[in-house]
């Protein structure tokens, strides 16, 4: 792989680039790092690179030519080029891994005010490592270097990075070394019992536990699917739970979800049982507002409304709700069926205690 960065202060990577992991990468020949420096490309006698804005304000704003120059100079066919903005897609463990699959990346750092908004179209990507402000795209330009250097085949052993924290959307698991107690604090003793399966469970159920108490955000994932999309994606390519979201008409800042694909197992089962747990007691409401009638012209309406609520049970939310708790809402449902068909007269707290509204 080949990096190129374009940046107005090449001297800053002096440190970065003869220390540790990436000067071993770059000694094995596994990646070639350069630096340009922008204003080598400026036409301007002076080297200028930077102007004030049109339309006032304060600060300088990175112009064109320079910019343009370099980047035409450097890029092959095989280029990716990336910019450094605040404005960017949000950079993570994902994309770390694609950029690790492209052959050259071209990495254009901005300073100053900002860029000339020309300076967008002969860029592939956007990229931002936080939602915070920087003096200039140097430090975000490192980061992107570490993180994708680090991947490439014979850098470091392929199992440190499987384990990484964000690979698989989880966090590391807890690592220990010795002593085997210090200050009181000990090693968990599976560590110490040398049966790798066991080992291997712990690993995998602490990482399942720290990713939920301090990135649930990481477990929970959402596929939305858009008309604008480019490519056909058949409805079976994805495994989850499928609902259609309510959205706000009078809402004109939000985007309008017709479909939300749910892949994650632990959510989709959570959020299934609770709209069969809400459903259940829709079916329930409606069952004694045709009960307190006279009339039985409504009677078809339970009756069918209990039908539509088993067939989704046994199809739709069948894989997301497990066998235990499908049997359980049918049996609710099937009660409630039967009390209605009976004609039987439960009192109100009777009725929402057998059916389970109260847990």
């Amino acid at each position: 792989m080949k990096i190129d960065i374009l940046t107005l202060f090449p001297e800053m990577y002096n440190g970065f680039l003869n220390t540790s992991i990436i000067k071993s990468a770059l000694n094995k020949k596994i990646v070639d790092i350069k630096t340009t420096n922008i204003r080598d490309y400026s036409l301007d006698k002076h080297k200028k690179v930077d102007d004030t804005p049109y339309g006032g304000g304060s600060g300088m704003v990175l112009m064109c030519q320079p910019i343009f120059d370099a980047v035409k100079s450097l890029k092959k066919t095989n280029s990716k080029v990336i910019l450094m903005t605040p404005q960017g897609i949000k950079y993570n463990q994902k994309i770390a891994y694609n950029l690790s699959k492209e052959e050259h990346l071209i990495l254009v750092c901005g300073h100053y005010e900002g860029f000339d908004e020309r300076i967008r179209s002969i860029c592939d990507m956007e990229l931002s490592i936080g939602d915070y402000v920087l003096t200039g795209g140097e430090l975000p330009s490192m980061v992107i270097t570490d993180s994708v250097v680090r991947l490439l085949d014979g850098v470091i052993d392929e199992g440190s990075h499987l384990n990484d924290s964000f690979n698989n959307d989880r966090l590391d698991y807890p690592t220990y070394t010795k002593p085997r107690e210090y200050e009181g604090m000990k090693v968990p003793d599976v560590l110490l019992s040398g049966d790798h399966k066991k080992i291997d469970d712990w690993r995998r159920e602490e990482s399942e536990k720290r990713t939920s108490e301090r990135r649930p955000d990481l477990m929970y994932k959402y596929l939305l699917i858009r008309s604008t999309m480019s490519g056909k994606l058949s409805y079976s390519e994805f495994k989850g739970y499928s609902t259609n979201p309510k959205n706000n008409a009078k809402r004109t800042d939000v985007i309008s979800v017709k479909r939300l694909k749910i892949t994650e197992p632990a959510l989709s089962k959570i959020i299934a049982k609770k709209n069969v747990d809400k459903k259940i007691q829709q079916l329930l409401v409606l069952m004694m507002k045709v009960l307190e009638t006279e009339s039985t012209d409504d009677d078809f309406l339970v009756l069918d409304e209990a039908d539509r609520l088993r067939s989704l049970i046994m199809n739709e939310y069948a894989k997301a709700l497990g066998i235990e708790y499908r049997n359980s809402a049918l049996k609710k449902i099937d009660y409630i069926v039967k009390m209605f068909n009976s004609k039987r007269v439960y009192s109100k707290e009777e009725i929402i205690e057998k059916t389970g509204k109260s847990r």
